[in-house]
């Protein structure tokens, strides 16, 4: 194998710092930011482990052959490896990846390879492409959101996600550790910040986003689902259970039964209510119903809870419905309405005819879709949220979902890694593998 000029790292992290709503360090002054904002351009191919299991960034246009089921490389010597050192972090990968239950036939090889991308980025010591010789070492259980860039922080949003796709192929113990880690850095409010340094630090003055708590209570429920005791989730998040469900009751403790206005998966500032808030956050209690109904000490017994749950899917249904859009008592679309349907939860009042035509509204050019219907006509598709729209479509028995997955599986870079964006000419841009988006294609593909 002959590998692509390595560019210069400091070089490639410039670039990577440069560009991205998501991870961007300035908040607020959106119209400005939109107009300094450089055309996206691909921060990195993928990643390959390299010597002593530190995880390299291969920078655009870089390829490598993995060993199967690794991100490990074929030929270790570019690598800073032997033969040996190499089959040792092998024998580890394939520890960790014990009992998985991916699915067969057509999206076997796509869910394998999203699942190797993702622990990956999970617990990673990550090359500090900065410093010349200097890591980050990312604690166990702490998502690295991407490797490159602005994007190494752990998302609460991305970390629950992460979560429910481990949980999902049965690596209870990976998935409990990611929940785990969120509940150390949870305060005594039972709040999140919007993103976490490795060190489980803000790493700026980013407001916090309401979602996150709702995304950890139901990524608990998702694992409860999957069959994982109440035991041994009491064992492994300890009070964080309670806290999570006090601060949801806190927040829908409201005339409107409705959390107030936060950043969202769009990070930017809001003053008016968005879907991708307000639905989180019943989603987290009615995974706190079901697991105070299978016995969990919560601080709130079942009855509270369940009206609690029942008086927040009718303000749900209140402000959003009927036109299900990104802000109360709009239409505007955005892919957060997926979560009023099923996989997420049962469905709320007429959401299943805005989801019907919701991927029309939201398409760009590629073939994916914008964050929403009134996100900024740059021609450019985000593959979260497009594997949001494919997981729906797969459940819910829609032509469009099996469709979009494979998108998603022809628009990966040449070493098979998720990006973040892909550019209205089918090319990828931003970082990859993105996290978030290679566990919904694990949760996608095994719908």
């Amino acid at each position: 194998m002959t590998l692509a000029a390595r560019p210069g790292r400091r070089g490639l992290l410039a670039a990577a710092g440069a560009v991205s709503l998501a991870a961007g360090g300035t908040w607020g002054a959106p119209r400005l930011r939109a107009a300094l904002r450089p055309a996206p351009e691909a921060l990195s191919e993928g990643v390959v482990v390299g010597a002593h299991g530190a995880l390299q960034v291969l920078a655009p246009g870089e390829s490598v052959d993995y060993l199967p089921g690794t991100r490990l490389p074929a030929d270790p010597a570019p690598w800073g490896m032997d033969p040996q050192q190499r089959d040792e972090l092998a024998q580890r990968a394939a520890l960790r990846q014990q009992g998985a239950r991916l699915p067969h036939g057509r999206w076997g090889s796509l869910a394998r390879e999203a699942l190797d991308d993702l622990l990956a980025l999970t617990g990673p010591t990550l090359v500090d492409d900065g410093e010349a010789g200097g890591v980050l070492d990312f604690p166990v259980g702490a998502v690295a959101a991407a490797p490159v860039g602005g994007w190494r922080y752990v998302w609460p949003r991305d970390a629950s996600f992460c979560a429910a796709a481990l949980s999902s192929v049965g690596l209870y113990q990976e998935a409990l550790g990611v929940l785990g880690r969120l509940a150390s850095w949870q305060d005594e409010t039972g709040a999140l910040e919007a993103r976490y340094t490795l060190s489980g630090r803000p790493p700026d003055q980013r407001p916090r986003q309401t979602d996150g708590v709702g995304w950890l209570m139901w990524a608990v429920g998702r694992m409860l689902a999957d069959g994982v005791s109440v035991a041994d989730l009491e064992t492994a998040l300890g009070h964080c259970l309670a806290r999570t469900t006090s601060r949801l009751l806190w927040l829908t403790d409201t005339a409107s039964h409705l959390p107030a206005a936060s950043p969202d998966y769009w990070e930017v500032p809001e003053s008016v209510l968005t879907l991708g808030t307000a639905a989180p956050v019943l989603l987290g209690l009615e995974a706190a119903l079901g697991l105070a109904r299978a016995g969990a000490d919560l601080g709130a017994d079942p009855e509270r809870l369940e009206e609690r749950v029942a008086t927040v899917r009718q303000a749900v249904e209140r402000g959003f419905a009927p036109g299900w859009g990104r802000h109360v008592r709009q239409d505007d679309v955005d892919a957060a309405v997926v979560f009023v349907l099923p996989p997420f939860t049962t469905e709320l009042a007429g959401a299943r005819g805005v989801r019907q035509d919701a991927v029309a509204r939201m398409s760009r050019p590629a073939g994916g879709v914008a964050p929403g219907s009134s996100w900024r006509r740059d021609g450019v598709s985000w593959t979260p949220q497009t594997a949001l729209l494919a997981w729906s479509g797969v459940v819910l028995g829609m032509e469009e979902g099996p469709r979009l997955l494979g998108w998603l599986e022809s628009h990966r870079t040449r070493v098979g890694a998720l990006p973040e964006k892909v550019l209205a000419d089918g090319s990828p841009a931003g970082p990859a593998p993105l996290a978030w988006t290679s566990a919904l294609v694990v949760l996608a593909a095994g719908a």
